[in-house]
C-alpha cells in the first residue's frame, strides 16, 4: 500500500513524490457487470432514448410541441445524474419525465432501478405495481419482489419469484442461496440444504456455498453439523484476499458454532486464527473477548431467513466493491440493508462504497447509524471524521479523532489518521505531538510501528529538524528493513542535500526494484538523476513515471523540466501545459505559467545535457 500522506508531503517539499494475498476475482466483477439486477438505469433506458430519436410516431413527442424540451431534458438529466451516482436527482428527473409520458414502461423501469440503488425499496415496490406484469422482465424486478416477499415471510412467493432470475453463474448462485433461505423460512431444512449443495463452480462459489450451509445449520441450532461446513469454507484460503469480509465472517461463524457446540477452546483458537490473518478486525476481537470471559452467551452469526438472504447480497456486494464495481456493489448492499436493517456490517460496507465514490455525506449517513456499542463503531467514527475533513469540516474531524485517540492511545490507525489530518493542513508541530505521544507509549516497537516513525520523520523534516527526521527514518528501516516508502524518502533526502550520495541513490534504486510499477517512486529516481545532472537517465525514468501516472501534475512537470534541459523544448512546453491542465496547486501553477512563458533559467545542470557526469554523480556510482 502506498503511503498517500507521505507522498503529498514529499511533493510539497521538493516537487517529488514518495510511496511508503492471494487471488483476484476479476471474473466476479466481470459477471457483475452483466447482471440485470444492477444494470445502470441509463443503459436500461437506452431504448427510450432511441424512441425519442427514431420512433416519433409511436411516442408522439418528437415534434415541435412545447413538451419536447421538458421531456427530453428531464430524461437526459436523469441519465446524467445516474451516471454520476446522484440517485436522488435521477429519481426527481425520472419522475418529471414520467409525468410527461406516463405510459412509458422504460422510464418506469429506469426509475425503479434508481429507487433500488438509492435504498428506497418500498417506493420501488409501489412503482412496480404500476408496471404491467408482462413488462417486469428484468432480473432486478424479480429480485426486489422476492426480497420484499421474504421480508414479509411470504416464503412461497419469495421462492417462486427468485427462481425466475436467469443469467450468469453469479446470478444463479445468488438466486439459489436466496431460495434456500426461503425454504428455511418454511422450515423445509432438508430441501434448503439440498438446494445449496447443488451449487457448483470455482473455489469462491464453493466457499460461499459451504459458508451458507454452516449459517443455516447454526441458525437452526444444529451447531455440531454447522462446524464441519464452516471448516470447509475456511479451507478455501486462496479466496480470502478477494472475499475478505465473507472469509472473516466464515471464521467468526465457525468460532461461534464451536462455542455453541460446547468446544470453547476450539472456538478461541478459530477466533485467534482470524486475528492472525487480520489483526485489527474489530468483530473478531469482540468475539474473542466474549469467549475469553466465559460468561457471555454466544449467538449464531445469522438468526433468521431475512438475515441469511441479506448475507448473500452482502457477500456479493463486498466482493464486487473490492474489484471496483462500486455502483453494482451499492445495489447489492442496499438490498442487504432492506432485509437486515439492524446489520452494522451492512451499514459499514455501504459507508465504504459511498466513500469510495467520493460521496462523503451519504457515507457518513451510514456510518452514523452504527451504534456506539457495536464492534464497528470506532472504525465507523474514524471514517466519519476523515470524511468530515474531506468535506472541509476539519475542526469537527479533529475533535472526533482526538476523542478516539483518548479512548485508545495505542490504536495506531487512529493515531496516524489524526497526525495525517494535521500534516495535510501543514500543522506539522501538532502532528509531531500526536506521533511523539504514541511513540512514548510504545514499550517495545514492533515492525508494524514503522509507519509511526516514518510519519514523524516526515513532520520533522518539514519543520527543518533534519537530525530528528533522519533518526526516525533510520528507526523505521530498523523495524522494517527495505520498506520502499522509507528507502525512497530517506534516499532522496540525502541526494537532495548532497550527502551520502552512494547510499541515497542505492536506496531509491532499491525502492524502484521493490515497487517497479509505482509511478511516484520511479519519479523520485528520475528526479534524483535530474538533480545529479544525469539527464539521459532522468528522462528515461521520468517518461516511465508519466506512463504509469499520466494524471499527476508534478510528475508531468518534472518530465517537462528534464526535456528542457536536454534541448527538447517543444516537448517540454507540451508537458508543462499538460501539467497545468491537471489542476496543480497554486504554487506549482505559478511556476508552470512562468516556465511556459520563458522556459528554465540556465543552471549547472544544463551543462550535463550531453550526458556527462558531474562530480557529485561520479561519487554516487
Amino acid at each position: 500500500m502506498e503511503d498517500k500522506a507521505a507522498r503529498k508531503d514529499l511533493h510539497k517539499r521538493r516537487k517529488t513524490r514518495s510511496t511508503s494475498g492471494l487471488v483476484s476475482l476479476s471474473a466476479l466483477a466481470g459477471m457483475a457487470c452483466t447482471m440485470a439486477l444492477l444494470l445502470p438505469w441509463p443503459v436500461i433506458a437506452d431504448n427510450y432514448l432511441e424512441s425519442l430519436e427514431f420512433d416519433s410516431a409511436a411516442q408522439k413527442i418528437v415534434d415541435a410541441s412545447d413538451e419536447l424540451p421538458s421531456l427530453s431534458g428531464s430524461f437526459l438529466a436523469a441519465q446524467s445524474a445516474g451516471a454520476n451516482g446522484d440517485e436522488e436527482e435521477a429519481i426527481k428527473s425520472y419522475r418529471r419525465a414520467i409525468e410527461l409520458d406516463p405510459e412509458n414502461q422504460n422510464l418506469k423501469q429506469s426509475l425503479f432501478v434508481a429507487l433500488t440503488a438509492n435504498g428506497d425499496i418500498p417506493a420501488a415496490i409501489k412503482l412496480l405495481n404500476a408496471i404491467p406484469t408482462e413488462s417486469q422482465t428484468q432480473n432486478i424486478n424479480h429480485v426486489v419482489v422476492a426480497a420484499n416477499a421474504l421480508k414479509q415471510k411470504s416464503w412461497g412467493q419469495a421462492l417462486s419469484r427468485i427462481d425466475r432470475v436467469a443469467g450468469t453463474d453469479l446470478d444463479g448462485m445468488l438466486a439459489t442461496i436466496f431460495g434456500s433461505w426461503s425454504l428455511y423460512g418454511e422450515r423445509k431444512m432438508d430441501e434448503a440444504l439440498a438446494r445449496i449443495d447443488g451449487i457448483d463452480g470455482p473455489d469462491w462459489v464453493l466457499m460461499i456455498r459451504e459458508y451458507h450451509a454452516g449459517l443455516m445449520l447454526s441458525a437452526a441450532g444444529r451447531d455440531g453439523e454447522a462446524v464441519p461446513r464452516f471448516q470447509k469454507a475456511v479451507e478455501y484460503r486462496a479466496v480470502a484476499a478477494a472475499l475478505t469480509e465473507t472469509y472473516m465472517r466464515a471464521i467468526e461463524g465457525l468460532s461461534r458454532a464451536q462455542a455453541r457446540a460446547g468446544n470453547p477452546e476450539e472456538a478461541r483458537k478459530a477466533a485467534m486464527e482470524g486475528l492472525r490473518l487480520l489483526s485489527d478486525h474489530a468483530p473478531m476481537e469482540a468475539l474473542l473477548k466474549m469467549l475469553s470471559s466465559g460468561d457471555a452467551k454466544i449467538s449464531p452469526l445469522i438468526a433468521s431467513p431475512q438475515q441469511g438472504a441479506a448475507e448473500v447480497f452482502f457477500n456479493v456486494g463486498t466482493a464486487i466493491s473490492r474489484q471496483g464495481g462500486l455502483p453494482f456493489a451499492q445495489g447489492h448492499l442496499q438490498l442487504a440493508r432492506f432485509l437486515a436493517p439492524e446489520s452494522d456490517a451492512v451499514h459499514f460496507a455501504l459507508g465504504n462504497v459511498y466513500e469510495d465514490q467520493d460521496r462523503y455525506a451519504q457515507a457518513n449517513m451510514f456510518y452514523g447509524e452504527i451504534d456506539a456499542q457495536s464492534p464497528y463503531y470506532r472504525r465507523a467514527q474514524l471514517e466519519y471524521a476523515l470524511n468530515l475533513n474531506r468535506m472541509e469540516q476539519t475542526p469537527k474531524a479533529v475533535e472526533i479523532l482526538n476523542g478516539l485517540v483518548s479512548e485508545d492511545p495505542l490504536d495506531m490507525i487512529t493515531v496516524l489518521s489524526l497526525g495525517g489530518v494535521h500534516a495535510q493542513h501543514d500543522a506539522f508541530d501538532k502532528a509531531i505531538e500526536v506521533y511523539s505521544t504514541a511513540v512514548d507509549r510504545l514499550n517495545s516497537p514492533q515492525q508494524s510501528d514503522w509507519r509511526l516513525f516514518y510519519r514523524r520523520g516526515i513532520a520533522y523534516e518539514r519543520t527543518k529538524q533534519w537530525p530528528k527526521a533522519e533518526a526516525d527514518f533510520k528507526k523505521a528501516l530498523q523495524l522494517f528493513p527495505d520498506q520502499p516508502d522509507v528507502l525512497n524518502y530517506l534516499g532522496y533526502s540525502w541526494i537532495d542535500q548532497g550527502i551520502n550520495l552512494d547510499e541515497g541513490l542505492a536506496m531509491v534504486r532499491k525502492a524502484v526494484e521493490l515497487r517497479p510499477n509505482s509511478g511516484f517512486i520511479i519519479d523520485s529516481l528520475g528526479w534524483a538523476y535530474y538533480r545529479l545532472g544525469n539527464l539521459p537517465d532522468a528522462v528515461e525514468y521520468l517518461e516511465r513515471a508519466v506512463e504509469l501516472r499520466p494524471d499527476d501534475p508534478i510528475i508531468n512537470d518534472h518530465l517537462g523540466d528534464a526535456y528542457w534541459r536536454v534541448g527538447r523544448k517543444l516537448e517540454a512546453k507540451y508537458q508543462w501545459q499538460q501539467s497545468l491542465s491537471l489542476e496543480p496547486e497554486d504554487d506549482l501553477r505559478k511556476q508552470l505559467n512562468a516556465k511556459i512563458a520563458s522556459g528554465l533559467e540556465e543552471t549547472s545542470v544544463t551543462k550535463s545535457a550531453s550526458g556527462t557526469v558531474d562530480a557529485k554523480q561520479k561519487s554516487s556510482q
